[in-house]
């Protein structure tokens, strides 16, 4: 098989294709310097951080990224004024991560360039065949964990 054929390098370079295509949307419709995965984290953090602490820790299980990666992508965030970290009482050893104004109004300005990219990739699939694809992924993701 030559690498084209291979399923690991296929969904590596779709992947490849996707997050430039994010960013390259991002960038030109004023996503207000987020990337796709500081969209995604403030997307999460909005949602989960309004019914508990949200750590580090569970940032890495959710997207499934290295802690030094994680670690990179929260410097740049608190250093562009997108996140706070704060100590929480009851373990000095955590820092759990919260939204500024400014993180939650480039989510709310950039929510309508991501739909756009969704629309995009999404464009001549029927909603079976997205639901045949994302039942795929979900056992190669599986696979790829044992």
């Amino acid at each position: 098989m030559s690498n084209t054929e291979l399923l690991g390098f296929r969904i590596r370079s779709v992947w490849q294709q996707v997050k430039r295509l994010m960013n390259r949307h991002l960038t030109e419709n004023d996503g207000y310097g987020l990337t796709g995965m500081q969209f995604a984290i403030v997307s999460y953090l909005a949602k989960e951080s309004a019914e508990r602490d949200v750590f580090q820790k569970d940032l890495e299980q959710k997207f499934d990224i290295r802690k030094s990666t994680v670690t990179g992508i929260l410097n740049t965030m608190e250093r562009d004024g997108l996140l706070l970290r704060e100590t929480v009482p009851y373990d000095a050893r955590l820092r759990k991560m919260m939204l500024t104004d400014k993180a939650l109004h480039a989510k709310k300005n950039t929510e309508q360039v991501i739909d756009s990219v969704e629309s995009q990739l999404s464009k001549g699939l029927s909603e079976e065949e997205i639901a045949t694809f994302l039942t795929i992924l979900a056992k190669i993701s599986k696979n790829a964990e044992s």
